[in-house]
């Protein structure tokens, strides 16, 4: 079980055991949706996806060319000395290799784009939130992956968004 999630359900259940008529002020944010829904979130949505089409695009290219070369190499294979098949062949081989290198290697520079921007958003998030949970006296804000079940009046996704884009 995550340790922050362990951690915060033994500081909730002693809070409650200590202080049974104290009531508790809890909040609950989607941080993915957060994320996602911010001003930069979405720019960062955008240059992503426009980067990805750029590389899909050149990798595209790249295959068209390659598969181009591979139907003259058929047609001309009867014709060509054994020592020209596997020369040819030997560097069809290599630049498909290359081509699967090109894709691995543009699959994580997005991923790293991404995980980048989303860290970034994520920590101002954090500030924000926790600004919030002391401004508006929270005893407890939860990210809601380790909320199973909240009432809809403890979310408090909508008002980070909105203080996230002031």
């Amino acid at each position: 079980m995550n340790r922050a999630i362990v951690i915060g359900v033994a500081a909730l259940t002693v809070s409650i055991a200590s202080g049974a008529e104290a009531k508790l002020k809890i909040g609950v944010v989607d941080m993915q949706r957060a994320i996602m829904e911010t001003k930069d979130g979405k720019a960062a949505e955008q240059t992503l996806t426009k980067r990805k089409q750029q590389l899909e695009d050149e990798l595209n290219r790249k295959l068209k060319e390659f598969y181009k070369r591979e139907t003259e190499l058929r047609k001309a294979w009867s014709i060509l000395k054994e020592d020209e098949r596997r020369k040819r062949a030997g560097n069809s081989r290599k630049e498909f290799e290359d081509l699967q290198k090109r894709y691995i290697a543009a699959e994580r520079e997005l991923m790293k784009r991404k995980t980048k921007a989303m860290l970034s958003i994520n920590n101002k998030l954090t500030v924000i939130i926790q600004g919030l949970a002391q401004k508006e006296k929270y005893d407890y804000i939860f990210a809601n992956a380790a909320v199973l079940w909240a009432p809809r009046y403890v979310d408090l996704t909508n008002e980070v968004i909105r203080r996230y884009n002031k």
